[in-house]
């Protein structure tokens, strides 16, 4: 098993919480999905600590991690993960970074942003690679974020709305479900419309990143579940097409939740095969 390490880090006016998984000599930052936190990550840095020093980063108003400021911007993770890595392994500036879901939009942002300091792009069914247009008018419009506050205080039209679109197909039942995990509790659909707005300013690009991907050969391998019905290999497949023979794609007998122990030796496997 993996040496596990409780660790913070003060950023400006905030408290990052982490935790390092390993000692091994390469360093590989992993960035988590929307409500969960960096023990996410545990079991598949059991499987990589002989290589990698697994450093899993609780992301702002999740885990332990207090966040103080009004805006999470791209800048402000590159220098969390700079401030680490210095404090972790001194001298270093470069690092494989990884991300699950939402983690997954977060790391292919900063690698259209910060290409330069990633050694291997790891993407666990990652968020980002297509345009989701609730996602865009809630959160980059005043009048949808002025209709998404208003919502979360009172869901009774989007319930009606949800429901009838799963009786009319339009809806498949595991959006469904993970809608309603996130949308039946005040407190939640509260944290909903705190997070979503916050992480408002990760936004890929995925024309640009694809030609990234291709000039700087930067090794991107991504993960995608067979059965995953939220972010589907499709939308893998469309991307990988235009972004050349440096990224890999591979598909586990698995649903949205790639991170189970389950699958953890199989991705292991995967990463140690793509040279960094």
């Amino acid at each position: 098993m993996a040496d596990l390490h409780l660790m913070y880090l003060n950023h400006q006016n905030n408290t990052i919480h982490y935790i390092r998984f390993g000692s091994g000599a390469k360093l590989l930052f992993c960035l988590h999905g929307y409500g969960e936190n960096s023990e996410e990550f545990r079991a598949l840095a059991e499987q990589l600590d002989k290589a990698y020093t697994v450093i899993g980063i609780d992301l702002p108003l999740h885990g332990k991690t207090v966040w103080r400021q009004a805006e999470f911007l791209p800048p402000d993770l590159q220098l969390i993960l700079l401030s680490i890595a210095e404090k972790e392994m001194p001298g270093t500036s470069q690092w494989a970074l990884a991300g699950y879901s939402m983690g997954g939009r977060l790391a292919l942002t900063l690698a259209q942003h910060y290409t330069s300091s990633i050694t291997k792009l790891i993407l666990l069914a990652p968020d980002g690679l297509k345009l989701n247009f609730w996602y865009w008018l809630t959160t980059q419009t005043r009048v949808g974020n002025r209709l998404f506050r208003q919502t979360m205080n009172n869901p009774t039209w989007l319930f009606r709305a949800m429901k009838w679109a799963r009786k009319a197909g339009l809806l498949n039942q595991s959006i469904f479900k993970f809608s309603h995990r996130y949308l039946d509790d005040p407190e939640q659909r509260n944290q909903l419309y705190e997070r979503w707005t916050l992480f408002r300013n990760f936004r890929p690009d995925t024309t640009l990143l694809s030609h990234l991907l291709k000039s700087s050969k930067l090794p991107a391998l991504f993960f995608f579940g067979n059965y995953d019905r939220i972010i589907t290999t499709r939308q893998g497949e469309r991307f990988l097409q235009k972004s050349g023979t440096q990224a890999r794609l591979y598909i586990i007998e698995a649903g949205h939740r790639l991170l189970k122990p389950a699958f953890a030796a199989t991705i292991a496997e995967r990463i140690y095969q793509q040279p960094a």
